[in-house]
């Protein structure tokens, strides 16, 4: 059975089938072990309206940041940027200052998406590697992929991963993720112990979920 790319199928161990749309329009479908693809079709049939109901609210809220010509959306801020030959292949982020520097002409789209992936990969990873050696968490492989509907995911197997289009988000927003995942090292689902957990170790993620409500389906 073929679903659309942002649906989540997931069986499990439980009584009911339940469906969850989130802010960044995945939809999330639990059933039970021994759901069949007619049972998980005529699921999605009967809950059709109140899905699209929920995806088109979702879509409502979102706001997209406008940047001008020679500007480049990072860490949540405009980022002003400056061709400059004596840099050669280094690109200069100047947080102070907003500005970005470099020889490679970040205003293409294809170099920007190749420098942003590449400094997300490099950024990304430090923090987390920071916060989990703080908090004693433990986690194996790390990964920065190109999702569309998941901000981060991590495995049975602890293997961590995050959207490259994070690095566009506030510093806030990245830790938030970065929180959430490596708590998910210690409680797969989300239960009231998995929210106490996050909210004792990162108390502004309510922040960080409103802003992707209204940011997020943008970047």
């Amino acid at each position: 059975m073929t679903l659309p790319e942002n649906y989540i199928l997931e069986r499990k161990k439980v009584k009911h089938a339940r469906i969850r749309v989130s802010e960044n329009l995945s939809v999330r479908v639990l059933v039970p072990e021994n759901f069949d693809n007619s049972d998980i079709q005529n699921l999605l049939k009967k809950k059709e309206n109140w899905i699209e109901k929920n995806l088109n609210k979702f879509k409502g809220k979102t706001e997209k940041i406008k940047l001008h010509d020679n500007q480049i959306l990072l860490f949540g801020n405009k980022y002003t940027y400056f061709y400059r030959t004596e840099f050669h292949n280094k690109v200069v982020v100047n947080q102070e200052h907003k500005t970005i520097q470099s020889k490679a002409n970040l205003l293409d789209k294809d170099e920007l998406l190749k420098w942003y992936k590449r400094f997300a990969k490099r950024h990304i990873r430090k923090r987390l590697e920071e916060k989990a050696k703080v908090h004693k968490f433990k986690y194996n492989k790390v990964f920065i992929r190109d999702q569309r509907t998941k901000w981060g995911n991590c495995s049975a197997d602890k293997n961590l991963s995050f959207n490259w289009r994070l690095i566009k988000t506030p510093h806030f927003v990245i830790d938030y993720l970065i929180f959430h995942e490596l708590v998910h090292t210690r409680t797969m689902n989300h239960t009231n112990r998995f929210w106490t957990e996050l909210r004792t170790l990162y108390p502004e993620y309510l922040q960080a979920i409103k802003w992707l409500d209204k940011y997020g389906n943008s970047l």
